[in-house]
């Protein structure tokens, strides 16, 4: 029998033995890829050809977050990619991660198939002019939301929301934080976003609660299992708890970093000691996301500035 033969006998309901011949797989083998001409294989060579590595990293780190819902159907030969797949995909992201995510992963999408459509690989761009959805700006979590989120949720998830609240960061970043990123008190974070490097100081009520928070991966933040937990985990799960009623619909992740924002806000910071701990390149965005506690407390001062000694109770008819 050749030595790359491998023989399997298996007794039938008869009681006849059959005999079947497998090529036995040779150790020196290189690894299987991807099919050709399946998403997954037109994927691998977009990401390593001369137009993605001219991009820049702070896009090219954007667009991977997105291009990873299409490795989830890489099987499937690029050619028979419809529009509508597509737009299905679009949809769930808007539904989990918001219209601003959805609105992305069809930019990156597109450029991915306009890649595709210049080597051959596709006869036409299947995700160009889609409509953008309209940006609904995340809603920020209220204090009381993030308390009984912290008290009813599931462990692995009330130690994602605390995360969240304490440290201020994306999804994404809370995931990829590990136990060794801690150093003196701090937990260093380097934006996968933004490329951001920060040096996070931990609450002292956190160091408390992390205290007792289980260690059975490399990352800080653990699933069910106790393996590490993924951005899509933490989005999944988080459907459930609106599905529960623990938490309400129309509310994700993103908004714990609204809330620590304006806590941070409402603590007396200013925003470029928010921005030391959120990330933001620009005040823009942590102005925007503290200008309803900034209007409330402009507000309230301007009232106390009104000028009331037009009016004296004892004239007012009775």
């Amino acid at each position: 029998m050749p030595a790359d033969v491998k023989i399997v006998r298996k007794t039938l309901a008869d009681g006849t033995v059959k005999e079947y011949r497998y090529p036995r797989k040779r150790k020196d083998a290189a690894p299987r890829g991807p099919a050709v001409g399946t998403i997954a294989d037109i994927l691998r060579q977009y990401l390593g050809s001369p137009e993605w590595m001219g991009t820049r990293p702070s896009t090219k780190k954007g667009r991977r977050l997105y291009l990873i819902e299409l490795e989830r159907i890489g099987n499937v030969p690029i050619r028979d990619l419809r529009r509508r797949e597509i737009l299905t995909i679009r949809d769930t992201i808007a539904r989990t991660r918001g219209s601003g995510a959805a609105n992305q992963f069809i930019q990156s999408t597109s450029a991915f198939l306009s890649w595709a459509l210049n080597r051959e690989w596709v006869e036409a761009n299947t995700a160009a002019r889609i409509g953008m959805l309209p940006y609904k700006p995340f809603k920020a979590w209220t204090r009381e939301m993030a308390r009984d989120a912290i008290t009813n949720l599931p462990s692995h998830m009330s130690r994602a929301v605390m995360l969240a609240l304490f440290t201020g960061q994306r999804r994404s970043d809370l995931c990829a934080m590990k136990w060794s990123d801690i150093v003196r008190g701090a937990i260093y974070v380097r934006q996968i976003k933004t490329g951001a490097e920060l040096q996070i100081p931990i609450h002292p009520v956190l160091a408390q609660a992390m205290e007792s928070w289980p260690r059975t991966a490399e990352t800080i933040l653990t699933g069910l299992r106790g393996g590490p937990m993924t951005a899509y985990n933490l989005g999944r799960s988080l459907n459930e708890a609106h599905d529960k009623g623990i938490i309400p619909k129309g509310y994700s992740i993103h908004g714990l970093r609204k809330l620590a924002a304006t806590l941070l806000a409402e603590s007396g910071c200013s925003t470029h000691e928010i921005a030391s701990i959120t990330g933001h390149k620009t005040l823009k965005m942590v102005e925007l996301y503290t200008r309803s506690f900034d209007q409330r407390r402009l507000a309230e001062d301007a009232i106390l500035k009104l000028e009331t000694a037009f009016w004296k109770p004892e004239e007012i008819e009775r």
